[in-house]
């Protein structure tokens, strides 16, 4: 367990281990539930998924999409929230935190 991450979950669940597709299924779920609450809320026009975990593309951000079409309440409005991967990726911290110590 402590050597287990979601770099080893995704590339399980890319060679088709059913122990990692069922882990992605569930964690899939919580994340979208939670992308769909704030969208709900806050009414964002574009929700960004940074970190590494966002390097995964369409595999991560379809089944929030889904969800997102499926659960929005403003869902019949012409303006729709957007969902895609920051480009930065994992770096995004440290490019701020070194932007940030330039002062």
């Amino acid at each position: 367990p402590e050597a287990l991450n979601a770099k080893k979950i995704f590339d399980a669940y890319h060679e088709g281990d059913a122990l990692a597709r069922q882990l992605f299924e569930d964690w899939i779920g919580y994340v979208s539930c939670g992308v769909v609450n704030l969208v709900n809320i806050f009414q964002p026009e574009v929700v960004c998924i940074g970190g590494g975990v966002s390097r995964q593309g369409e595999v991560l951000l379809e089944p929030i999409r889904r969800a997102l079409k499926e659960e929005n309440y403003a869902r019949n409005l012409t303006r729709h929230t957007e969902v895609r991967s920051c480009v930065l990726y994992n770096e995004a911290g440290l490019i701020g935190a070194a932007y940030l110590a330039r002062g």
